[in-house]
């Protein structure tokens, strides 16, 4: 679906292959004028970063952000259609004041787990939509009349793809993403003990990580082509999420199919909303139907490789920053220009 081009915001920085990145990435090639960040918060630069500004904040707790006092100073200048905040709460007056200087839409789109909301996160009165990946955070925002909906994260298909090369790293290995907290590390042991090959990737584990964790990361944070080398390379590629994210999907549920990977998959309701259990994915119940489900790969190629192409197709079809974004689009009745294609 075309819109008619318009001028959004976007108060956040676009680190390589972030869900910034990915949006406004998306935005642009869908042909609007996209402002955003040029740097980091401080909040962003680390966790002394965080230590820092949420002390200042519990301090001053009527200081605006550096992400508000940037889009406040953006919409005087610019003048934007609309603006879209991600991972990002902004205060009541802060949304009031984008609305007076005429910021048509208004929108939250929130990719992290809701847990992570820190004082009021989103419980504002100001926006026009929200938009959160947990179905029981967002009925609990529609309990008190908030426009919360349901939307997951997505793949970007201009890097995240099926990258074959003649020899990889990674062949043969389970490949892990993400960061390295307690239950992503017990797995991972777990995992060990049946002498199956890891390749872990993403930030440095933390110095209390076990043995196995700090022996099988590579030392890279692999983002856009080389994540799809990775994800398409391994034998499978393992996606858990931590104890806090509920039942909900985290962005590399669509990036690994995206890839042309072999998605093993925990186990939760959410994951029939998006794919076909068995057919286009994997879901795991114990780290016994993981070792099972590899060693049908490693003997049944033929089979996992079907599995690829399905998680490939339905992503590529259901599952692009490029569907959700249309979908917000409409939502807002965005309408498209007089005579311009909508598909």
């Amino acid at each position: 679906m075309t819109y008619r081009p318009l001028r959004i915001l976007v108060p956040n920085f676009p680190a390589p292959d972030s869900f910034t990145d990915n949006v406004v990435h998306t935005l642009r090639a869908m042909g609007h004028e996209v402002r955003c960040m040029d740097r980091l918060g401080s909040r962003d630069r680390g966790r002394i970063g965080r230590i820092l500004h949420d002390a200042w904040m519990g301090y001053r707790p009527q200081t605006l952000t550096e992400q508000e006092t940037w889009v406040l100073a953006q919409a005087q200048d610019w003048k934007p259609d609309l603006m879209i905040a991600l991972t990002l709460s902004l205060r009541d007056e802060v949304l009031a004041e984008l609305r007076a200087t005429g910021v048509t839409g208004l929108v939250a789109w929130w990719g992290d787990t809701p847990a992570n909301m820190r004082g009021m996160g989103l419980l504002a009165d100001g926006w026009d939509r929200i938009y959160i990946k947990d179905a029981a955070a967002v009925a609990k925002f529609c309990a008190v009349g908030l426009p919360a909906d349901l939307m997951h994260e997505a793949m970007n298909p201009d890097w995240h793809q099926p990258l074959e090369t003649s020899s990889h790293p990674d062949t043969g290995s389970v490949v892990v993403a993400g960061s390295y907290y307690g239950y992503r590390q017990i797995m991972i042991d777990r995992l060990e003990a049946c002498n199956i090959p890891l390749a872990l990737y993403g930030p440095r584990p933390p110095r209390w990580s076990r043995p196995s964790v700090q022996a099988g990361h590579r030392g890279k944070y692999i983002v856009k082509d080389e994540k799809s080398h990775a994800f398409h390379a391994g034998l499978a590629c393992l996606n858990s999420t931590a104890l806090s994210e509920g039942n909900s999907l985290n962005c590399r549920a669509f990036e690994i199919c995206g890839a042309g990977g072999l998605q093993l998959i925990e186990n939760k309701s959410a994951v029939a909303d998006c794919f076909d259990p068995g057919h286009e994915v994997l879901t795991y119940r114990s780290v016994d139907e993981i070792c099972a489900y590899l060693d049908r790969a490693r003997k049944d190629p033929d089979w996992a490789r079907s599995i690829r192409e399905a998680g490939l197709a339905r992503a590529r079809a259901h599952h692009t920053y490029r569907h959700r974004l249309n979908r917000i689009l409409s939502d807002l009745d965005m309408a498209p220009a007089q005579g311009s294609p909508t598909t």
